[in-house]
């Protein structure tokens, strides 16, 4: 069975840090942020913290289209998110995933 995408790509980033540190992350969230405002083809970029387990926060990224996010990828601005690699949840088979938009509301 092929599913039809509709254009989006989205990307989750999982990341663990000690409950005490997570102030420090995002502000380190906050200033990879300066640096990428205005990225082509971005739409936006989100830090969330789990409710349950304060330690736990994840990025999520909105892109137009695939190529879009593989320009950013392998462009010199990429290396500006290398602050937040020490972060990156490790203990997960994959801490990151990408995925296409199926369907929007």
């Amino acid at each position: 069975m092929t599913i039809e995408t509709t254009t989006g790509v989205r990307v989750i980033l999982w990341y663990r840090t000690p409950e005490h540190d997570v102030a420090g992350l995002a502000e380190t969230y906050r200033q990879i942020g300066e640096h990428l405002a205005g990225t082509p083809g971005m739409v936006s970029s989100e830090l969330l913290v789990s409710r349950d387990e304060p330690g736990v926060l994840m990025v999520t990224s909105r892109w137009r289209t695939e190529e879009d996010l593989q320009r950013w990828v392998h462009s010199d601005t990429h290396r500006h998110t290398t602050p937040l690699r020490p972060y990156l949840d490790t203990g997960r088979a994959r801490p990151w995933e990408t995925f296409s938009v199926v369907s929007e509301t």
